[in-house]
């Protein structure tokens, strides 16, 4: 992704962050990014792209996140944690602030299967890698880490959207993390 596009994207999430998916303009976002709308439309044919394009640097910035923190994590537990702040907590505590928060989960999931599953990917893979090592504990319960990595990542993120406050959320998740844990044999 060229510089220009980052710019783009970031002035997009700002503005959709301000206004709501629905009420944002091509306009809007051109004006922030300090950008003619012409030059936006030679990138981005309409906001659905801007929207799904965004969604996509948002995701990839919370694999690297993830990755990152990782790094200094010494088990399998923090790592969830870390996982799941960087993933979905924070996630939730932005939707919350936004104007019509709704209309962002609206239109994300109006993108199309095959956009939002490459949005996930990256997380449901990294979840599998995380599970790997714990291969044959799975197997024992009918399971596979990428199938876990599965569950827990869209489980995790409809909490985002069905969870009434942050201590629902906490609740929900909590309840999630012990038993992947079980179903790990970390329990």
């Amino acid at each position: 992704m060229s510089e220009r596009e980052q710019k783009i994207l970031d002035a997009a999430i700002d503005v959709f962050s301000r206004y709501g998916v629905r009420k944002a303009t091509m306009g809007d976002i051109a004006e922030q990014a300090g950008i003619s709308r012409p030059t936006l439309y030679a990138r981005f044919s309409n906001k659905d792209e801007v929207m799904a394009a965004a969604m996509q640097l948002i995701s990839d910035r919370v694999v690297e996140e993830v990755t990152q923190a990782w790094r200094s994590a010494a088990s399998i537990s923090e790592r969830i944690d870390i996982f799941l702040d960087c993933a979905i907590v924070r996630f939730f505590d932005q939707i919350k602030q936004m104007p019509d928060s709704s209309d962002l989960m609206v239109s994300y999931w109006d993108q199309g299967t095959e956009a939002q599953r490459k949005v996930e990917q990256g997380k449901i893979d990294l979840l599998a890698g995380l599970f790997e090592r714990h291969t044959e504990a799975l197997a024992v319960k009918g399971s596979s880490p990428e199938r876990l990595a599965e569950f827990f990542y869209a489980s995790s993120s409809s909490f985002k959207f069905t969870a009434h406050d942050a201590a629902h959320l906490e609740s929900l998740l909590a309840t999630l993390k012990q038993c992947t844990m079980v179903m790990l044999g970390e329990a």
